[in-house]
């Protein structure tokens, strides 16, 4: 039975010892968490009227690169929007923005207006352009659900994680010379597999470096579109629905070939 033990924790950004479970399992999550998980982005913009220096698809691509507030459990499920199950309406927002300049003026991603308060702009400070006296900027855009497999302007998050590592220290001299590496060789969290194999080619037979099998340090930062909380019972619902296509995939497949033989 895999067991979890939470080592650091915010809203956005989680940090846990994983032991108990196949890797294929762990980068499955990982996988699904850095590219499957659904989060509102622009991704159409109709420009009105645009005198600023700056082009309207660069304009338009800025605007898709800020990140959304995405309150999952008030929208239809991504498959729905994808499929065409869910009303479109329910998985796009609309927003608009018109700025005037009167003279020197930053245009922020909090200018932008939203149909719905809880779909906004994560940050209010994100520059889009800047305006000088008598330019303007109006426009619509349409944000929608999307995942980050499509474009990374829907990334909700990064996740990754290591094996878990066993480090025997044999000379005492070892820690001085990978303290600029590690500055404790023995703690895991602080030492990452990786940084304790550079301390190996350092220190040589001085110091010994394994890793604990099927255990494992995993760790998930969110952009802030929702909480890591979110984004991990996100990922579990997607990943339980993959393994359920692949059964009923396996069992179809099964069944046709039963049915041939006879």
């Amino acid at each position: 039975m895999p067991a979890v033990k939470v080592v650091e924790r915010t809203p956005l950004f989680l940090k846990a010892v994983v032991e108990g479970a196949y890797p294929s399992l762990v980068n499955s999550l990982r996988r699904v968490i850095i590219s499957e998980l659904p989060v509102m982005a622009i991704d159409t913009v109709i420009v009105v009227n645009n005198t600023s220096v700056m082009y309207d698809e660069m304009l338009a691509h800025r605007l898709g690169l800020i990140p959304l507030t995405t309150p999952l459990q008030s929208l239809p499920p991504i498959e729905d929007c994808e499929s065409g199950l869910a009303d479109p309406s329910e998985c796009t927002v609309r927003f608009t923005l018109q700025v005037n300049a009167d003279g020197e003026v930053t245009v922020y991603s909090g200018d932008l207006v939203s149909e719905r308060p809880d779909v906004v702009p994560v940050h209010k400070d994100i520059p889009i352009v800047k305006l000088v006296k008598g330019q303007s900027i109006v426009l619509e855009a349409y944000a929608k659900l999307g995942r980050a497999r499509g474009h990374a302007k829907w990334q909700a998050a990064l996740a990754s994680y290591y094996y878990y590592p066993r480090v025997e220290v044999r000379d005492e001299s070892c820690r001085e010379r990978c303290r600029e590496v590690c500055r404790d060789l023995t703690n895991p969290l602080e030492c990452t597999f990786n940084k304790a194999m550079t301390c190996r080619d350092l220190c040589g037979d001085k110091l010994h470096v394994d890793w604990e099998r099927n255990k494992y340090v995993f760790w998930v930062e969110s952009f802030g579109n929702y909480d890591v909380d979110t984004a991990l019972r996100e990922a579990f619902r997607i990943l339980k629905r993959k393994y359920s296509l692949f059964l009923d995939a396996l069992a179809r497949k099964s069944s046709s070939a039963a049915e041939a033989k006879l």
